[in-house]
C-alpha cells in the first residue's frame, strides 16, 4: 500500500515545525542568557532563571515580549 504524497508533506511539514520550535527555544535561552549577563548576573543565576521559567512552564511568547524580540 503506497502513502498519499500529500499526508507524507503534511507529515514532514509537523516535523520540521517540531524542530524549528526546539531551536527557537535554544535560541531564546541562548539571548536571555546574553542579555543576563550583559546586567551583570552571575551564570549561576541564570541557570536557576532558565530552570525556575522552564519548571513554572513560562510561556516562550512571553518570555520573547520579556526579552524584546
Amino acid at each position: 500500500m503506497e502513502a498519499d504524497p500529500i499526508n507524507v508533506l503534511l507529515y514532514d511539514i509537523r516535523e520540521m515545525k517540531k524542530r524549528l520550535d526546539e531551536m527557537e527555544k535554544e535560541l531564546l535561552k541562548l539571548k536571555a542568557k546574553l542579555v543576563e549577563e550583559e546586567a551583570g548576573e552571575s551564570p549561576e543565576e541564570i541557570e536557576t532563571l532558565e530552570k525556575e521559567a522552564l519548571e513554572n512552564g513560562k510561556d516562550w511568547e512571553e518570555l520573547k515580549k520579556e526579552l524584546g524580540l
